[in-house]
């Protein structure tokens, strides 16, 4: 789309665009297909899903999946991998016991190496080339890459929530321990990013939220979370790079310590859970937002009057400072006239 690249990085300073941008992932058959002028299948797929993002949208972010054959599989470590048409399930790692967990991880934060290795930089490479691939098949739209950050998530998502929860309760050494691993690591791989890396901005974070609200409590995130944040968050800027900070569900308890930390901008605004357009921005004018258009219940269900409204709506709110998509991705429970309205909404939006 023509200006999209000026235009988001007019959001990012903080100045006004000549329009909202549109932010988002597409995961959508029908807008895919729509804005590729073909019928989206398998065997087009890497054709025509780069093909489709530059008329639909001014920027995105990874991962930038094509549709896959579904199915179950099992993989060598023996779990069961589910494979839908536009995301994969793994089963969680499985450990005997409470102690089993404890002695993995304390081998794997002991045999920890901070040092810049052959290996890594050969990462490092394939990270830059990756880029520079997604760059020239994404046409003309702004693209945010990934980046290390804390990995939380990851910490959590390799386990599932209720064991990591038992074990966080009998080891509570442990995961900030595994958070200071990610920590020297995410700053020793930003701090080598070639002088000549172009990236404006990235795009990281972890779901650290339920919609209810964070899934500890605010005070194991100051102590062992935003310190560590803060340090990344430095290595970033050091190096003229922003960062838009991902997390679903309702972080407004824990919004003064991200912004504290250094956090540029927030994504997806799950409005749902809580997140609302206009206190963010009252509380923290300088945050660019991204996201804020409901995709659990509006985007599917909901109709292209209301899409529109609530488009408006986030807008004023924002008053400059957002990006405009859906609270997560495009999926494909969203009628292709309900994106088309939240797309025309933004295009006639007068700045």
């Amino acid at each position: 789309m023509k200006g999209s690249c000026e235009r988001v990085s007019a959001v990012i300073r903080g100045d006004l665009p000549d329009r909202a941008p549109l932010f988002d992932l597409l995961r959508n058959d029908a807008v895919l297909s729509y804005f590729a002028g073909e019928t989206l299948t398998n065997e087009n797929a890497p054709e025509v899903v780069f093909r489709a993002y530059d008329p639909a949208i001014d920027a995105t972010r990874p991962m930038v999946r094509l549709p896959q054959e579904e199915g179950t599989s099992v993989r060598p470590d023996g779990r069961t991998e589910r494979r839908f048409r536009w995301t994969t399930w793994t089963e969680h790692v499985r450990y005997a016991d409470g102690e089993a967990y404890a002695k993995a991880k304390r081998a794997e934060i002991d045999s920890f190496d901070p040092s810049w290795t052959p290996a890594k930089q050969e990462q490092m490479d394939a990270y830059m080339a990756s880029i520079d691939d997604h760059r020239r098949r994404l046409g003309e739209l702004f693209f945010f890459p990934g980046g290390p950050l804390l990995g939380l998530m990851g910490i959590c998502g390799e386990i599932g929530l209720e064991h990591f929860s038992y074990y966080l309760a009998d080891y509570p050494e442990l995961t900030p321990a595994l958070l200071e691993c990610h920590a020297v690591s995410s700053c020793a791989w930003i701090e080598r990013l070639p002088r000549n890396h172009g990236i404006e901005a990235v795009f990281s974070g972890d779901d650290i939220a339920f919609k209810g609200g964070p899934f500890l409590a605010p005070a194991w995130y100051h102590e062992h979370y935003f310190p560590r944040l803060t340090r990344v968050l430095d290595a970033y800027h050091a190096q003229g790079i922003k960062v838009m900070f991902h997390s679903d569900g309702n972080l407004n308890p824990l919004l003064d310590g991200l912004v504290a930390a250094g956090i540029d901008g927030l994504n997806p605004m799950e409005v749902l859970a809580g997140m609302d357009v206009g206190e963010v921005h009252r509380r923290y004018p300088h945050l660019f937002m991204s996201g804020a258009i409901d995709v659990s219940q509006l985007l599917p269900h909901g109709t292209p009057a209301q899409v529109r409204d609530a488009v408006r709506r986030a807008l004023d709110a924002a008053e400059g400072r957002l990006m405009v998509g859906s609270s997560t991705e495009l999926n494909n429970e969203v009628p292709l006239e309900n994106y088309l309205a939240l797309r025309e909404a933004v295009l006639e939006y007068p700045y």
